[in-house]
């Protein structure tokens, strides 16, 4: 290796030094009442009380990590020859996990909703204006435990899409430290 080619890798590992790239949701990323969207991630995430764990992160993670090794290598190749600065590689890669977070929220369809779920969806999508409180809750779950008791047709049936905020609010950020 020449003192060239030396110099210019010690170059590139400084200007990694120090840049952060971040996915996710950030505070300002907040449903219509005001919850923060980050919080309401976590929650399908990991699942909590009656609500099942939908994971889409860490399937995700799990499923690209080997695709953005080869996506920051080749962008180490393109900083030593000069094409690209760490921080572009970096924000690229940000940008291309972003994506593929949000193309596993879209592809996720089980465990499937509850049918309470399915209920507050449908007058919700009848009512934008809706407040779904625990007394409605309550109200929907002696609803569909009627045995003559059948959903409206056309009401959206996959999880985490219903409001998109999840995917519309998911972002990332680089930045240098």
């Amino acid at each position: 290796m020449t003192s060239n080619a030396f110099d210019k890798i010690i170059l590139a590992m400084k200007q990694l030094d120090g840049i952060e790239t971040r996915v996710g949701w950030f505070p300002s990323a907040k449903y219509s009442d005001g919850t923060p969207v980050a919080y309401v991630a976590s929650i399908q995430e990991t699942g909590v009380g009656p609500i099942p764990p939908r994971p889409f992160f860490r399937t995700t993670v799990a499923a690209e990590k080997q695709n953005w090794i080869k996506y920051a290598a080749q962008g180490a190749k393109a900083v030593l020859a000069g094409k690209l600065s760490a921080f572009a590689v970096m924000d690229g890669l940000g940008e291309r996990a972003q994506e593929d977070v949000k193309e596993t929220i879209n592809q996720i369809t089980s465990p499937p909703l509850s049918p309470i779920t399915l209920e507050l969806r449908a007058m919700k999508h009848k009512d934008p204006n809706l407040r779904i409180t625990g007394t409605l809750v309550g109200q929907v779950a002696a609803k569909v435990k009627q045995p003559d008791y059948q959903l409206a047709s056309g009401t959206p049936d996959k999880p985490l899409i219903d409001t998109k905020n999840l995917i519309t609010t998911l972002t990332h950020t680089t930045e240098t430290k």
